[in-house]
């Protein structure tokens, strides 16, 4: 069924679902099916502009005249009318027919009727909000809200005590203000009900004769604008506090109402109010233009400054850097008048150091922030690791100013005395290594603190959380706080790994892989540390070639008999990381010489088939991995002639055979496949691989983990690619496919039960169908030419599996296929041999590819079914109700 024809089938439905949604008497089985109708509505207006749902259907009419008008309505469902009604009149058209139905009006105006008997309901304020702001995309509509004066209601609701319901206010005041006005002519006004044009309206209606900006200006006790630009200077050329430009086409009394409550909303005692505000600030400035923009950053500049000059009281300096960022995205941010980054610099000296990292961590992200700003923010991430291991990381001392100075003077002892607290110190410290790992990615740390410095002191600081003391003469108590703590190594092993992407960090080479090393062979490490120590090690090596005589020794005589402990350790999560840290170590260095021959040498490999026999499936799976890798490896080195016998090859071939045939855990017979994709795929693979390949094909598509299959399906695929481009000619490949059984694990990959499965197999089998087209006429001049394999279908599994489904319907066919069996005996379905050719032609693989596609749950989620599950409920009376659990 085309999605169309669905459509129209579902509209059907409609007008009885809208009668069952108005009777006051019925009560939803679910409120969430109104909230996946109105999607499918939204879906259905989206789709085609032109489409009229109201001429289609005036039930929907009816509905919402009705909903709007009664005096019982449901609070979800009248919720559900209002969000219909924005979404129907978000274009002019619709607003159009449901004004002359008095809908609009009925919905927002808040004159009487439900809206106002249900305002109470939370459900119904937010579903007005939202409904609103659905229909407020074109001119009309904001001339409507604006002559009903819903702005001011709307201002109220951003502090309603139901939070979703303030926020949705904001979104709609951010709206409002980020609306693109299209200019109204005189005619249009008319039209309107208007005598005069809009922009004199609402001039006039603001008391002013003059725009916006001047009336700003004015109103600040200045007789031109702030900067004392004339009118007739270009205004594209002046900063964008001081444009003026025109008023705002129809709205403009509304826009400067919401930026006089910004203003207003800012200087208030309410914390709650302020915060609101601060937010509709950060909501709504990058989408703002000139003038309003600087209209908004004039009324909030002065409030803003007074904020954070009592920062140390009301907490506020997290939700003014908010509005900053925000500001930072638009034209703001280079004006000197808009004076952005002296409130950045502000925020920064806030009382409390937690608060002073987090918005400085924030600046150190601004792509166009000065470099004096940048460095004071560097600096205040620094402080806690400049604190604890007493190393100054900057060369220059912080603070840009005498009040900088004398702040930081008396922030010192405050951080002092919060990192004497375990939690403050720890909370801290995790901060400061936090923003240190991520602005060492991006190489925002380094204006002015060397990468080898920070990383010094991210090195002391984890041999402190070792219980190492720096030096005799740095040590301090906050020492204590930090021993075992798992969550500042957590944090410092980070910032260790993104440090080792910074230039001037490698010459801590050696120093940190001592310090890795020690990690890795302390026993009291958590294993969520070790893994992370782990993950630093692999960094670390690869910074520097693994050939040198360097890495080589620290690899062969202290990282692998690490290792090897760490491989037998009691917790199954460290055996498991360890196990992935050689897997990933392999994979980086496949290309050293030196590495594969330390690895060979070490006797690691023969712990690893240990492995195999752990007793958690994780574990084996890595195990696999791992040997999967360094066969690899070796066989790339030529080291399975050197270091290790070639029977090693046989052994790790048997062991994972055996694996995939007997072990009861997913996870490693989905590895073991994955590895023999790996051999199979590298650019030599290994000669006594094929002989395994038909019985790793037949285990694996036989396999009831459905991973396990889709996997397999990958290995016939990389099987077909090598034996298709090989092979001199078509038949020939076909031939040599057929014997390692891969139509056989195609076909029933097909019609397997496991929806990725069949889709996997149907996509391999178009892939193959297509080659086989191509170079049967580009080589033999007819694929109907090229001999094929030819298989009995009744002496096959999937053979009688396919024609099964044949016949029952299951599998598309092509054309008058004799195999449906329709009207004839069981007995009369072709015997004898069958080619690969004639399968693959009767099949309609297009179409089982299309009906594959479609989710399992496809029909049960669709609109229609969720449309007549309302039906039924309808129809479905109170005697009758089933308690379904």
């Amino acid at each position: 069924m085309s999605q169309d024809t669905m459509d129209n089938d579902c509209i059907a439905l409609l007008p009885g679902v809208l009668t069952f949604l108005a009777d006051p008497k019925q009560s939803l089985p679910d409120d969430t099916c109104l909230e996946k109708l109105l999607d499918w509505l939204v879906g259905i207006v989206k789709e085609d502009d032109d489409r009229n749902l109201l001429d289609k259907q005036p039930s929907l009419l009816e509905f919402l005249s009705g909903m709007f008008d009664s005096k019982t309505a449901d609070p979800i469902i009248l919720s559900f009318a209002l969000k219909l009604t924005g979404l129907l009149a978000a274009t002019e058209k619709g607003f159009g027919r449901l004004d002359e139905r008095g809908v609009v009006r009925g919905a927002f105006a808040c004159e009487g009727g439900a809206v106002k008997v249900q305002w109470d309901e939370a459900s119904v304020r937010c579903g007005w909000l939202l409904g609103l702001r659905g229909m407020l995309q074109h001119g009309q509509a904001m001339l409507f809200s604006s002559e009903r004066g819903l702005t001011r209601l709307i201002l109220k609701l951003q502090c309603d005590r139901s939070l979703f319901v303030a926020a949705a206010a904001n979104q709609l005041l951010a709206h409002i203000l980020n609306f693109r006005h299209q200019p109204i002519t005189q005619q249009t006004a008319k039209e309107n009900g208007h005598d005069q044009p809009i922009t004199d309206q609402a001039a006039e209606e603001n008391g002013h004769d003059q725009p916006i900006m001047e009336q700003s200006a004015e109103e600040n006790g200045e007789d031109q604008p702030i900067t004392g630009h004339t009118a007739e200077e270009n205004e594209d050329d002046r900063p964008i506090t001081e444009q003026t430009g025109h008023p705002v086409p129809e709205c403009s009394a509304v826009t400067m109402e919401i930026v006089g409550h910004i203003e207003e909303a800012l200087a208030s005692h309410e914390h709650f109010r302020v915060l609101q505000a601060l937010r509709l600030l950060a909501l709504s400035l990058p989408g703002c233009e000139a003038p309003l923009l600087g209209s908004v950053w004039r009324a909030a500049l002065h409030p803003l400054e007074a904020l954070l000059e009592a920062g140390g009281t009301n907490n506020i300096s997290l939700p003014v850097m908010e509005v900053l960022q925000a500001a930072s995205t638009t034209e703001l941010f280079g004006q000197s008048e808009a004076r952005v980054e002296e409130l950045m610099r502000a925020t920064l000296r806030v009382d409390d150091p937690k608060i002073a990292i987090q918005c400085a961590s924030a600046i150190t992200r601004l792509q166009n922030c000065s470099e004096t700003l940048k460095k004071m923010a560097v600096g205040i991430v620094l402080q806690p690791l400049e604190f604890i291991t007493g190393s100054p990381l900057q060369s220059q001392q912080l603070g840009s100013g005498v009040r900088d100075a004398e702040h930081f003077n008396h922030w010192q002892p405050v951080l002092s005395e919060q990192l004497s607290q375990k939690s403050m110190c720890i909370s801290l410290l995790s901060l400061s290594l936090s923003s240190v790992a991520e602005l060492s990615l991006s190489n925002s740390l380094f204006v002015d603190a060397p990468a080898q410095s920070v990383t010094g002191a991210v090195l002391q600081l984890l041999k402190v959380c070792l219980g190492q003391s720096p030096s005799p003469m740095a040590y301090n108590k906050s020492f204590l706080h930090l021993i075992g703590c798992s969550r500042v190594q957590r944090c410092g092993l980070d910032a260790l790994i993104s440090l080792s992407s910074c230039e001037g960090s490698q010459g801590l080479r050696k120093e940190v892989l001592d310090v890795l090393l020690q990690y890795l062979e302390n026993p009291d490490s958590d294993p969520t540390v070790l893994q992370k120590a782990l993950q630093a090690l692999l960094k670390w090596i690869c910074v520097q070639s693994p050939d040198s005589s360097d890495q080589t020794h620290f690899l062969a005589h202290n990282l692998f008999p690490a290792l090897m402990k760490r491989v037998c350790d009691v917790h199954w999560e460290v055996r498991d990381s360890t196990l992935e840290f050689i897997t990933q170590l392999i994979v980086n260095s496949k290309d050293c010489e030196a590495l594969s021959s330390a690895l060979w040498g070490s006797g690691i490999v023969s712990l690893l088939l240990a492995c195999l026999d752990d007793s958690e499936g994780y574990v084996r799976a890595s195990a696999v991995s791992a040997l999967g890798q360094a066969v690899t490896a070796a066989h790339h080195q030529g080291e399975l002639n050197a270091n290790s016998p070639d029977s090693l090859t046989g052994d790790v071939l048997t062991r994972l055979v055996a694996i995939l045939s007997d072990d009861t855990e997913g996870f490693p017979r989905r590895a073991v496949i994955k590895a023999f994709i790996g051999w199979q795929s590298a650019p030599r693979p290994l000669a006594c691989l094929q002989h395994s390949l038909p019985g790793v094909l037949t285990l694996g598509i036989d396999d009831f983990d459905w991973e396990v299959k889709v996997h397999t399906l990958e290995l016939a695929d990389t099987l077909m690619d090598q034996t298709l481009s090989g092979c001199p000619t078509l038949a020939e490949a076909l031939e040599k496919l057929h014997e390692h059984g891969t139509f056989c694990v195609l076909f029933k990959g097909l019609l397997d039960c496991d929806r990725p499965v069949a889709q996997k197999a149907c996509q391999l089998l178009l892939k193959l169908r297509e080659v086989m087209e191509v170079k049967g006429h580009e080589g033999e001049g007819s694929t109907i030419g090229v001999d094929t394999p030819t298989f009995h279908l009744q002496s096959q599994q999937w053979g009688e599996d396919l024609l099964r489904k044949c016949k029952e319907g299951g599998v598309v066919v092509v054309g008058e296929s004799d195999w449906s069996g329709e009207g004839r005996p069981e007995g009369d379905w072709p015997r004898g041999e069958v080619s690969l050719r004639e399968v693959m032609s009767r099949l309609d693989l297009e179409g089982m590819r299309e009906a594959l596609t479609q989710s399992s749950d496809h029909a049960m989620a669709s609109p229609r079914s969720l449309m007549e599950d309302i039906l039924a409920a309808a129809s479905q009376g109170d005697d009758n109700a089933v308690d379904c659990y």
